[in-house]
């Protein structure tokens, strides 16, 4: 593995994410206009039960794949690393074509009773194909990966997103004459459609390879030991979609004893779900990157025992995230009014992004340490912290969500609480277990400093220069904000991480 390599991939996946998200935006943006907060919450509603069953089939493996493939190809063992993805795959797609018509076929009851909420039921079954080909695109990502080859996924996500939208709208727009139940299950068709484009392009790049055989026999203890590591890194990729699941059926009902009807309260769930977390995920795009891109770089450096260079990988990652996430937290923080306004034509959002935003950056540095923790062989024990966190979660939100003074953003605190938790317990377990690594707040100082600069100058700019039109204050103010937060790093000598991470 080339010393750039790592941070090579990192930038593909950053910049494929970033790209999609941006793609995804769109949609963000307009379909709150066309389904409106009650669509928007059906729409919603669905998700978290797609993601929690996502994570039970194909979540870890394409972390455990890439994991097993770069230890394989750190010994040359070229055959073997081609014939574990291959067979990997085809069990995959059997799993997700499995879970898909189990799905399809509970969609009326699952919507029922565990949403108590019937309107979702065409939603779910909407979305319920998509598990078939999101298994298959799963294992293809896992076996580039292995191989440091992040183009191929970046590229994949980006032509997912498009195509979700490009049928999302039109049937969308389609089904509103039947009513908004239909028209959020058009919305969720584009999942699947998405899903089957992004897999037909890396089956296309795998097959290009000339590599794709079915050795025989069938590596029966590889796919054992294959399943074995994915079994952990399954259930850390399945916490967050239960928490989440959790929420979309506790939420609504704990918002109700505020005094809101249950349509208000399913408008709410939407705003945080189907708002204010697409813009936080914005800002969770290089941790993301850098989560997936750690996991074959460190099984190498494991794989030498070169426990101090996985940690210098872990600890330069860190610093990625303050210097990035925590301008793009403070941003979202002070544009969050205008921004919410200008996105999805109202405010509401307002207040329980602000406070997501709180912790976006901590949120990203989990998903960092707990990528790592597995990738070094311990992948249980990011299990355990997200067990923590979950927990910590679930306090949290129960207790302030019903409170009529903090409402929705209750639900958003427990979101923040559990991110807290979880990096923490991440990051003293690998020091004490792996190698021990800096203080996680011993980069954060300048960039939280240049981050508080940034937010007066924004705050500054646009009190005192108008810009007439919202799109005209809010772009302004971003960019004088990005200007700002540059010229200050670049005096700190912070933006010399960047020629540390070639090294």
């Amino acid at each position: 593995m080339k010393k750039s390599t790592l941070w090579r991939g990192a930038f593909w996946l950053s910049l494929g994410a970033l790209i999609s998200k941006s793609i995804g935006a769109i949609y963000r943006i307009f379909l709150p206009r066309i389904l409106g907060d009650y669509g928007v919450g059906l729409f919603q509603m669905a998700y978290p039960l797609y993601a929690l069953l996502l994570a039970v089939s194909v979540n870890g493996i394409p972390t455990a794949l890439s994991k097993e493939t770069a230890e394989k190809l750190s010994h040359h063992d070229i055959k073997s690393a081609e014939q574990l993805a291959a067979w990997a795959q085809i069990f995959l797609s059997g799993i997700g074509l499995v879970m898909a018509i189990m799905l399809e076929f509970l969609a009326p009851w699952v919507a029922r009773y565990v949403f108590h909420e019937p309107e979702a039921t065409l939603s779910i079954r909407a979305l319920a194909p998509a598990l078939a080909f999101v298994a298959s695109e799963a294992s293809l990502r896992g076996y580039f990966q292995g191989y440091q080859e992040m183009a191929p996924t970046a590229i994949s996500q980006i032509l997912e997103q498009v195509s979700r939208v490009a049928v999302m709208f039109p049937l969308a727009l389609m089904w509103l004459p039947k009513g908004t139940a239909w028209a959020a299950a058009g919305a969720t068709v584009g999942a699947p459609v998405g899903a089957m484009i992004g897999m037909l392009f890396l089956l296309g790049a795998r097959l290009k390879r000339r590599r794709w055989i079915l050795y025989r026999p069938i590596p029966w203890a590889q796919l054992r030991q294959l399943f074995l590591v994915a079994m952990p890194m399954s259930l850390s990729g399945l916490l967050f979609p239960l928490m989440f699941l959790a929420d979309s059926m506790f939420v609504p009902e704990q918002l109700v004893k505020t005094g809101l009807s249950l349509r208000q309260a399913t408008a709410q769930f939407g705003r945080l779900s189907g708002e204010a977390m697409p813009l936080i995920n914005l800002t969770m795009v290089v941790g993301a990157a850098l989560a997936v891109s750690l996991v074959p770089a460190i099984a190498q450096a494991m794989a030498e025992n070169d426990r101090q260079l996985a940690a210098k990988r872990v600890n330069l990652a860190v610093h990625m995230i303050w210097l990035l996430g925590l301008p793009m937290a403070g941003g979202l923080i002070v544009l969050a009014k205008p921004l919410t306004r200008l996105l999805y034509g109202e405010s509401g959002a307002m207040r329980a992004l602000q406070v997501l935003a709180v912790g976006s950056a901590i949120l990203a540095i989990q998903q960092v340490l707990g990528s790592s923790l597995q990738a070094s062989g311990h992948g249980w024990i990011p299990v355990k912290n997200l067990l923590f966190g979950a927990f910590a979660k679930f306090v949290l939100t129960w207790w302030l969500t019903p409170l009529p003074s903090l409402g929705i953003r209750g639900a958003a605190i427990g979101t923040v609480g559990a991110s807290v938790v979880t990096a923490w317990l991440n990051w003293k377990d690998w020091s004490n277990i792996v190698h021990p690594l800096e203080s996680p707040w011993k980069d954060a100082m300048w960039p939280f400093v240049g981050t508080i600069v940034m937010v007066m100058g924004i705050q500054t700019w646009m009190r005192f220069c108008h810009i007439p039109g919202i799109i005209g204050s809010v772009v302004s103010a971003i960019v004088v904000g990005i200007a700002i937060y540059f010229v200050l790093m670049a005096a700190l000598g912070e933006l010399n991480v960047l020629k540390a991470l070639r090294e």
